[in-house]
């Protein structure tokens, strides 16, 4: 059996915290952004939410380079 790194074990705990979060969090969520209003799964608000900050991430780090 290959032995595991530190950084592999938190990750494959950090993927098991996720799923559990996912499994706890399954409803529908009302957003209203100035006047628009919909709902949607709270995990699509979620994955939304992170790319968008991932992206912006990005751009900042890019254009301090």
């Amino acid at each position: 059996m290959k032995n595991l790194t530190t950084r592999q074990i938190v990750d494959i705990l950090l993927i098991a915290l996720l799923i559990v979060f996912i499994a706890q969090n399954l409803d529908t969520v009302m957003v209203k952004f100035l006047s628009f209003g919909f709902q949607l799964p709270i995990i699509v608000l979620i994955i939304a939410v992170f790319a968008l900050g991932y992206y912006t991430a990005n751009v900042l780090r890019k254009r301090n380079q």
